[in-house]
């Protein structure tokens, strides 16, 4: 929490080649992947040239007079449309000049049916906008074409009624041609060709006569005529194709930056495993040594009572007083990597000791420091007392550090949050506060702003909170006014 900065950051060998590699690895696999790209856009454009071919063909087979040829023409069409177990990649639609739909191939096999079948069949609702939907997406996509087609109109005009006569006498055969009503309109009776506006009454009713008599006749019907429409179609591209390549090489970095976050977090849990490994094996190294140092501390405080040396007596209480403390803090160092026993702890004992322990310090330190417990009654909650108090000890430390002013100020209050059924305990001093870009890495093993230590203090921390006590901890603001953290702990409510 000082101004100046000091960072304390490993470098592993390994970890930068395995990021080279991987590096080395996603640059090929762009390149591989761009040149299947480029080649497979190529495939596509090939495929809807030949499917031009196609296309061109649709749009001229509405113009064939031949209706055999055109019949034929249009079954290999929906042959190729409707093939099973083969996606259609080809449809269109025929409009007359006014947009009505007069004929559809290759949407949907019924719909097709419909709108293609001489009947007037009436179409549903969703068959409906399926055609105006396919209607409208092929008019975004492509030009229309403007096209004549015969469109299948005729009408009966009349009847053609003929009569017997030998070959050599056909130019007087005898015939009449009416209308739809039967009713004769023009005749020939082996002599001139009559018609109604010129023939005498006995000559109407002669023809009527032969009408009548006459059962070899033939329908007069009109032509088609030619009509203009036009024709809208739609070819699919291979999406699938093209898709492949931009997801694999989406997938791949993705794969390959989470396996370089899996190494990193291996090699995470590898050194905090050194590190639990090295601070448990610190700790029994110290422990016979320190025994033994109490051992000699409680026979010189025997000889001080014997000699009645008060000066002896002091320093032997005194030495006896900072061993157990340095017990204590080997056995602080023994829990971890290990889970540590928990009972009912009060919080309020634990601040109390903690403050016991800084009193005897306060009065060493040059600067005027406060600290300060807001006393509120809060539930027991199950925790490691000594690992409690090593994280308080260890935040008080740190404010020390950081107390650029005069008169310095730490207050800790312990609250209860009875909705998460939580008890919340606000740390907060009037420090020179964490640097801005800091204030996301304090947590990080290494990280300190302070020219000694090795930056662990607030990483043990966050382990006594969250790993062991299940809880948590976090910033909530931080100044050149002073830095407040917040620790919430869940109770013990059985």
């Amino acid at each position: 929490m000082s101004r100046w900065k000091r960072s304390i950051i490993s470098t592993y060998p390994t970890g930068r080649l395995m990021f080279i590699y991987f590096g080395i690895g996603v640059c090929i696999l762009i390149l591989v992947f761009a040149y299947y790209t480029r080649q497979i856009a190529q495939l596509n454009k090939d495929i809807e040239s030949q499917i031009e071919i196609f296309v061109n063909l649709a749009a001229e087979l509405p113009s064939i007079e031949d209706p055999v040829l055109q019949e034929r023409l249009l079954k290999v069409m929906r042959q190729e449309l409707y093939a099973e177990n083969r996606e259609r990649r080809f449809s269109f639609i025929i409009t007359d000049a006014d947009g009505k739909e007069l004929i559809s191939q290759g949407i949907d096999t019924e719909l097709d049916e419909k709108v293609n079948g001489s009947d007037n069949v009436s179409l549903t609702i969703d068959e409906k906008k399926l055609l105006t939907s396919s209607l409208e997406r092929m008019k975004n996509k492509n030009q229309p074409r403007k096209i004549p087609f015969l469109k299948e109109d005729r009408q009966i005009a009349g009847y053609f009624f003929h009569g017997d006569a030998a070959p050599s006498e056909m130019a007087h055969l005898p015939f009449a041609i009416t209308d739809t009503e039967k009713t004769p309109q023009k005749w020939q009776m082996w002599k001139d060709v009559l018609t109604t506006e010129n023939a005498t009454p006995e000559e109407k009713e002669r023809a009527r006569t032969f009408v009548h008599n006459t059962p070899a006749f033939a329908r007069i019907q009109t032509s088609p005529d030619w009509q203009e429409g036009y024709f809208y179609y739609e070819i699919k591209s291979f999406y699938g194709l093209l898709v492949t390549p931009i997801v694999l090489t989406i997938v791949v970095p993705l794969f390959a930056f989470g396996a370089l976050l899996v190494y990193q977090r291996i090699k995470s849990y590898e050194h905090a495993a050194i590190w639990g490994g090295l601070a448990k094996e610190t700790a029994h190294q110290l422990g016979t040594p320190i025994s033994a140092l109490l051992a000699w501390a409680e026979m010189l405080d025997e000889r001080s009572q014997e000699t009645e040396d008060e000066v002896v007596a002091e320093l032997s209480t005194n030495m006896q007083s900072d061993l157990e403390r340095l017990q204590k803090t080997t056995t602080r160092f023994g829990m971890i990597g290990t889970e540590p026993t928990k009972t009912n702890v009060n919080l309020k004992v634990v601040l109390e000791e903690v403050l016991t322990y800084f009193e005897k310090r306060l009065p060493q330190i040059s600067r005027n420091i406060d600290i300060n417990v807001t006393p509120h009654d809060v539930p027991e909650i199950s925790a490691n007392s000594l690992l409690l108090q090593w994280v308080f000890e260890n935040l008080i430390r740190n404010s020390m550090d950081a107390m650029q002013k005069v008169d310095g100020h730490i207050e800790i209050e312990p609250l209860y949050d009875e909705r998460q059924k939580q008890v919340i305990i606000r740390y907060s001093d009037n420090g020179s506060g964490i640097p801005k870009e800091n204030q996301r890495r304090i947590f990080e093993p290494g990280m300190t702003t302070k020219m000694h230590g090795w930056g662990l203090g607030l990483t043990i921390v966050q382990r006594i909170i969250r790993e062991y006590h299940h809880g948590s901890i976090r910033l909530i603001n931080s100044s050149p006014d002073g830095t407040t953290f917040e620790i919430r702990l869940p109770c013990n409510l059985s």
